[in-house]
């Protein structure tokens, strides 16, 4: 086949006959002229702007050996070589086909070679975004330190693809969009060479459907001139780019400004009819709306209309309706993107736009209010005026009650109206408490391998509750456990009350528990921030009870006994039996009246109130339990009333490091809390004054 496209005969040769880059151009030239080319270019822009030929020209300047001002001579056997595709030293890679990592592998065992007939191999690998992740991270070392001898040019049309290690080891050109201005000179210069008759008009209209194309451009001239040989014409430049005509849009315009609705729908369906789209019916009236709006304020005529085609739209059309019509072409055409009947959009937008200025002159109903209207809206402000006074009122009378330091919420702010407190919510009502009766039971049987196994079943336990019951419990951990008993610790206050009131839920994890753990639990909660308070006064008690576990009163026992879930009803006769056998073996072999006297559950029995069972309790207990009753006894209060800064401490005497002393002491019990204090440490040791 002899004949050849227009864009492949007149391809550029030389960075000279490059249009519309110049910026590029003259940068490449100065690169050969002095010697200081990189080993990687990276070309990206728009297509048909002139890519993949400046890499052709770049790879013949390089090799050229007549090259002058940085352009090839094209006449040497090196430069026509390269342009036939002969060389193979010049190798043209196309990505979309050749994408995977075996290709790019291949690429980079032969870039090991020196090059045969030219002075440098270069590497054109076009539509460079297309290769894979690992062709990328293949082409990496390669790319950033190749032979001496070798180049790489890299083209793509969508850059923001390629990956930022890529782009980094490369000098990025961006190419821009070729103006209507070049690309109509160039075609110019070809007809004129070819000794071919054209309208200019024609010429125009193939330019602006290029859309800064020159490869676009000389595809269009070339249709064009097979269509008409002897000469190009307007009616041609329409047929091949799919163009409307520009007087066309003159006449749609007039309809819609003359309110014509029937004549512009005709106008309308005529070029529809002739085969022209919908929306490149849209897209070429708002760039010829906005050609008009930018003819009314320069003095240069913007559209391809002539001067005396313009005048009309400039007589007769206010400027105010073409900023409508953009409007309403850029709202109809985001809708007819996702439509599969893009001609709907087009006839119920000339409808809307035709109809604008109807009811602007049609009568006077749109030029003036209503009279009732105006009475209804005066009526709205007199109300809203009288109701902002009564609020200045009562602000005023709430500025004053504040200066005066009364209390708002006790009186009354008009005759109307009285402020009432708010109401707590139903969990704010509830109070946190410490039992330090379970809490000690508990610490009386604690192991380690209990603990563990809690902590280990403790997120499946909680798994097995409803999300709104789950909620309740978070950020929880067992801290200690027994056989039947465990200690559950809350950082969260107000939750931790709200489960200690909440019954059916401890039930319900009490059985949850069994269950898992193959035992009867019964589960105690504590506020995280009184455990380290009362972990020290639990050892301080347990060291002054011979590093037994505590005897617990009998009354509270019984007590708890009584508000046992039949789940776990058992409890009680399993820490019976550690209190009496495993805690405290030491009286298996005491007589009945010693056992007798050292535990006070037969007192509590024979008692017949509940003062005298306090009194029996006191009387009988040893030494040691006698700060337990105390601490049973502050444990019913609530737990705002146990707080740390309500105790007193022992403050080091002046001068004295690790040695307290108190007024009503003794040296020698003096002596005592400093030994302690050097045994146990001083966060362990909790000290009680006498009251």
């Amino acid at each position: 086949m002899s004949y050849q496209a227009l864009y492949r005969v007149w391809r550029p040769q030389s960075f000279d006959e490059l249009v519309g880059q110049e910026m590029i151009a003259q940068t490449l030239r100065n690169a050969i002229a002095k010697k200081q080319l990189s080993h990687a270019y990276l070309f990206s822009g728009p297509r048909g702007t002139g890519k993949t030929s400046v890499a052709k020209i770049l790879a013949k300047a390089v090799n050229c050996p007549n090259s002058t001002d940085g352009n090839p001579c094209n006449e040497c056997s090196i430069c026509e070589g390269i342009s036939s595709g002969e060389i193979s030293d010049v190798i043209e890679i196309d990505a979309a086909s050749n994408n995977g990592v075996d290709e790019i592998r291949e690429l980079r065992d032969r870039v090991r070679y020196a090059p045969t007939r030219a002075k440098n191999k270069v590497y054109i690998i076009d539509e460079v975004h297309m290769l894979t992740t690992g062709a990328f991270n293949a082409l990496l070392k390669t790319l950033e330190e190749p032979p001496a001898n070798v180049i790489f040019i890299l083209a793509t049309t969508e850059p923001h693809k390629i990956p930022a290690t890529i782009l980094s080891r490369t000098q990025r050109f961006d190419f821009h969009r070729i103006k209507d201005a070049d690309l109509i000179a160039r075609m110019q210069y070809i007809l004129d060479h070819d000794q071919l008759t054209y309208d200019l008009e024609a010429l125009k209209i193939i330019a602006r459907a290029a859309n800064g194309g020159m490869r676009d451009a000389l595809s269009l001239l070339d249709q064009a001139l097979s269509y008409g040989q002897e000469h190009l014409e307007v009616e041609t430049a329409l047929l091949v780019s799919g163009s409307f005509a520009q007087a066309v849009y003159v006449e749609y315009i007039q309809a819609l400004a003359n309110s014509n609705t029937e004549e512009a729908l005709s106008i309308l369906k005529d070029q529809l009819q002739k085969g022209k789209q919908a929306g490149r019916f849209i897209e070429e009236l708002i760039l010829f709306a906005r050609d008009v709006l930018l003819s009314f304020f320069s003095a240069k005529n913007q559209t391809l209309l002539t001067d005396e085609e313009l005048q009309p739209l400039k007589e007769e059309i206010e400027v105010e309706f073409f900023y409508r019509l953009i409007d309403f072409l850029n709202q109809a055409q985001n809708k007819m993107r996702f439509s599969t009947q893009p001609e709907v959009y087009l006839e119920v937008m000339t409808v809307q736009l035709s109809q604008l200025d109807q009811g602007d002159d049609g009568d006077d109903k749109s030029d003036q209010l209503d009279h009732d209207s105006i009475g209804h809206m005066e009526a709205q402000i007199k109300f809203l005026q009288e109701e902002l006074e009564k609020q200045k009122d009562l602000l005023s009378k709430l500025v004053k009650d504040i200066s005066s330091d009364k209390n708002i919420t006790s009186q009354p702010v008009n005759k109307d109206t009285e402020l009432i407190p708010r109401k707590k919510p139903d969990f704010a009502q509830k109070d946190y408490l410490i039992d330090l009766h379970e809490i000690y039971n508990v610490l009386n049987q604690a192991t380690r391998s209990d603990v563990s196994q809690l902590k280990k079943e403790w997120e499946a336990i909680l798994a097995e509750l409803a999300p709104n019951q789950r909620v309740r419990l978070n950020n929880t951990k067992p801290i200690a456990a027994g056989p039947h008993c465990g200690l559950i610790s809350f950082e969260d206050k107000v939750l931790c009350a709200i489960v200690q009131h909440d019954d059916n839920l401890i039930d319900q994890i009490n059985n949850i528990s069994s269950q898992r753990l193959g035992q009867s639990m019964r589960l105690t909660y504590l506020w995280q921030g009184d455990w380290s308070r009362i972990r020290s006064d639990y050892k301080v008690l347990f060291e002054r009870n011979g590093k037994k576990p505590i005897e617990l009163p009998e009354k509270l026992l019984k007590r708890q006994e009584r508000e046992l879930s039949p789940v776990n009803s058992n409890l009680i006769e399993h820490a019976e039996d550690d209190f009496s056998t495993n805690e405290n073996p030491d009286n298996a072999n005491v007589p009945s009246n010693s056992q007798d006297k050292a535990n006070p559950m037969k007192a509590i029995d024979q008692a017949s109130s509940d003062n005298e069972e306090l009194d029996m309790i006191e009387a009988q207990l040893p030494e040691p339990v006698e700060d337990v009753a105390a601490l049973f006894e502050r444990s019913q209060l609530k737990a705002s009333e146990t707080e740390e800064e309500d105790r007193p401490r022992i403050q080091p005497a002046e001068g004295q490091i690790g040695f307290f002393e108190m007024e009503n002491t003794s040296e020698e019990e003096n002596l005592a809390v400093s030994k302690a204090i050097e045994i146990f440490g001083e966060e362990n040791i909790t000290i009680y004054p006498d009251r």
